[in-house]
């Protein structure tokens, strides 16, 4: 909670990009870069050696990447533990740069809490 008006949350693009693909018989082609999908796989990565109790603790984040339209909204426990991922992930490849960018640098927004309507 930041003073009174509002908390504060990362906010990360999720929608995907294009790249670049080398294609095995030569030449390039232009490919989808699902970026929800990849941002799944480094937040439950073996190289995190996640617990059964950890492993599930981020299934309602998964489940937030997964329904997301595009913008994703994370308080800062949700967001640490994504760093973290990004942080520990050894293997990124400049497929992931843009990625990796978008959630190491996250930009921290203020949004408005509102009380359920009676």
């Amino acid at each position: 909670m930041q003073g009174t008006s509002g908390i504060i949350l990362r906010k990360i693009d999720v929608t995907p990009y294009m790249l670049q693909a080398q294609m095995p018989e030569g030449g390039t082609k232009e490919v989808e870069y699902n970026t929800k999908n990849f941002l799944i796989v480094a937040l439950l990565h073996p190289q995190l050696r996640l617990t059964g109790r950890e492993l599930l603790s981020r299934r309602k984040l998964v489940d937030k990447i997964e329904e997301c339209d595009g913008t994703l909204l994370v308080e800062e426990a949700d967001y640490s533990k994504m760093k973290q991922a990004f942080e520990t992930v050894r293997g990124f490849t400049l497929n992931d740069m843009e990625l990796v960018e978008r959630v190491l640098e996250a930009e921290e927004v203020e949004v408005e809490e509102t009380s359920p309507k009676p």
